[in-house]
């Protein structure tokens, strides 16, 4: 009896080793690389920083530049207490993406590279939660230095969520951030109608 005990107690504490080791080498391999930034002509909008993420269907991805659509729509939050915020754009959102075939839509939760360790959990459990393979798709988890993002996008801290609408050379077309509301809907749909003029 003793000794299938110390059997068992081997073989769990084994797999507590294995999977330490496993999430230990899975958060290593996890893109955290800083953001970057073509350069822009003087004259040009400024330019969404090139970032390196990985999509909760577990495929590594760069954003924005493997992100299909003409115009995409970026939703950035940066912690988990404001998820309620980007789920009250969604709808509004959705909306956008039906009335303009032209665009696509992607949220990016941008989390610090310290993170990056806890990736598996992360980046499982949002998987987890996610309702079908087309949220999983356009959800990219990047750990970056997420300071260094917000100053090239002119954000002055992580308080609020940030939408951006980019055209087909990353250019930021408009910039919005915090709780959904019409007035801001009503920016962003005019600025997109101008672009597709």
């Amino acid at each position: 009896m003793k000794r299938a005990l110390l059997f068992v107690a081997a073989g769990i504490f084994a797999l507590i080793v294995v999977g330490a080791i496993a999430v230990y080498i899975i958060g290593q391999r996890t893109p955290t690389e800083d953001p970057v930034v073509k350069s822009a002509a003087p004259d040009e909008s400024a330019i969404f920083p090139e970032l390196l993420g990985t999509s909760l269907l577990l495929e590594q991805v760069s954003v924005p530049s493997e992100l299909s659509g003409d115009f995409k729509l970026v939703v950035v939050s940066y912690d988990v207490s404001q998820q309620p915020d980007v789920d009250e754009w969604l709808p509004a959102l959705e909306g956008l993406n039906e009335a303009f075939p032209q665009l696509a839509g992607y949220y990016i939760p941008l989390l610090p590279k310290s993170a990056a360790d806890s990736s598996v959990f992360i980046i499982g459990g949002m998987t987890a939660t996610a309702k079908s393979d087309v949220d999983r798709a356009r959800t990219v988890v990047v750990f970056t230095n997420v300071e260094a993002f917000n100053r090239l996008v002119n954000v002055p801290d992580l308080g609020s969520i940030q939408l951006f609408l980019l055209d087909q050379n990353q250019h930021i077309l408009w910039q919005g951030s915090g709780h959904y509301n019409e007035k801001t809907l009503d920016e962003l749909r005019t600025v997109l109608q101008g672009a597709l003029e």
